[in-house]
């Protein structure tokens, strides 16, 4: 997975529980949430709003099924689900209100789909296109109507003085 192809990357909301340690991997070396969903090849801020979006249980039985999964882990199904318990808690509008992480999105679409955004964002274009236009070069068609430096005759020299 590459950083470009999450859609809700770097959500901050979401980072306690992305950076909480979920325990030792097989190795010994300490596993976050982030790396346990990497390997499993999830994208981990994604998980973590969809996490966000159930109920409390359903969101531990769906994460205790993760951990559980992970290559090289050592937890049982019964530690799994006691880890995910503990994460769980630390994602934000479990079993509460979602308006904070939906509205964001809703405004967002309202912003962009209101009159005065789309008059906005075509005077910005247009704007762009004039400029395009004004700083233009001119194409080849339009140079055999241009005058070229070096066509006129040179200058003559006058006649010689006779005095």
């Amino acid at each position: 997975m590459t950083p470009a192809s999450s859609i809700s990357f770097f959500r901050p909301e979401f980072d306690k529980f992305l950076h909480a340690p979920i325990g030792a991997d097989g190795n010994d070396m300490p596993l976050s949430v982030l790396s346990a969903l990497t390997r499993l090849h999830v994208d981990p801020w994604k998980e973590a709003a969809e996490l966000s979006e159930l109920s409390k249980h359903t969101a531990r039985e769906r994460l205790a099924s993760l951990i559980a999964r992970l290559p090289g882990g050592r937890w049982t199904q019964t530690d799994a689900r006691t880890i995910a318990h503990r994460l769980i808690e630390l994602l934000p509008n479990l079993d509460g209100s979602k308006a904070p992480l939906t509205e964001k999105t809703y405004r967002v679409r309202e912003m962009t789909g209101s009159a005065s955004a789309k008059m906005l964002i075509c005077a910005a274009l247009a704007t762009a296109a004039l400029f395009i236009a004004a700083n233009r070069e001119p194409s080849r068609d339009n140079l055999a109507d241009t005058p070229t430096v070096g066509t006129t005759s040179p200058p003559q020299a006058a006649p010689p003085n006779s005095r």
